[in-house]
């Protein structure tokens, strides 16, 4: 991990666990997708084995069901610790966190369990070979599990963590190329679209804006709930031909179609 991206993984990340700061929306809006994505499928997150991919602040976590089993993984070792602390304060009685090294990636022992759901929010573009990242998720996948990828499409900034820029047919290419089948895509969030200049602002005044805009559309995406957000959304980008800021895509091993 360069010094930049470990410093803003810090800033984001490292020691935010408050209900406040899940509530943010740069952190809300990816759980909204996966969670549409998988009602989308029909998938019951009661008793199943859950692996998150860089699970962030572990804000997905919080939206899983407590008989669910959560397994993840995170490039820093304190963080790890403490969002696994903080959902067992929650009384999810099995969480399974562990750090994971950018260098030592294939040989973790997490990759080598089966999952029923596998995620992978905002993880993809910041790697150099997601081929390979892919196949290797999707072999963690149970025959009749999937694997959710979230990813940011139609970039108003440029990112210096980011290694791909990212749009449905660089997807459709990976896959192909990892021997997977999307089995579901959607696009959404033109608030992201809207809101990305802001969110990367790096002045300090910036950096206040930026936060009080997050937690306004996080509010407001809680009060009116999941699907009542998504619903809004496609207003706005009717209206305003904003475009959508993120992209889900739902996957399976090719060999489940035999």
């Amino acid at each position: 991990m360069t010094a930049s991206r470990q410093e803003t993984y810090y800033h984001v990340y490292r020691n935010r666990q408050s209900w406040l700061y899940h509530l943010a929306y740069m952190r809300l809006a990816k759980v909204l997708g996966v969670l549409h994505a998988l009602e989308r499928q029909g998938v019951d997150l009661q008793g199943k084995r859950v692996f998150d991919y860089g699970f962030g602040a572990g804000t997905f976590f919080r939206h899983c069901p407590r008989t669910a089993l959560l397994f993840g993984v995170e490039l820093d070792a304190l963080h790890v610790e403490r969002v696994a602390r903080s959902l067992r304060a929650k009384k999810y009685p099995h969480v399974d966190l562990r750090a994971i090294d950018e260098a030592g990636w294939r040989d973790h022992a997490l990759l080598v369990g089966r999952y029923n759901v596998v995620v992978a929010s905002h993880v993809l573009e910041h790697v150099k070979a997601p081929v390979e990242l892919l196949k290797r998720l999707t072999d963690c996948v149970e025959p009749g599990g999937c694997l959710v990828a979230v990813l940011p499409i139609n970039e108003r900034v440029g990112h210096d963590s980011h290694e791909w820029v990212v749009d449905t047919r660089l997807v459709q290419d990976w896959a192909a190329a990892a021997g997977v089948e999307i089995i579901d895509a959607f696009e959404f969030d033109p608030f992201t679209y809207c809101a990305l200049p802001v969110f990367e602002k790096r002045s300090r005044c910036g950096r206040v804006a930026a936060q009080g805009l997050s937690l306004f559309l996080g509010f407001c995406a809680a009060a009116i709930g999941r699907r009542g957000w998504l619903k809004l959304g496609g207003l706005v980008a009717r209206s305003t031909g904003a475009k959508p800021g993120q992209a889900v895509f739902t996957m399976q091993p090719v060999r489940e179609k035999n």
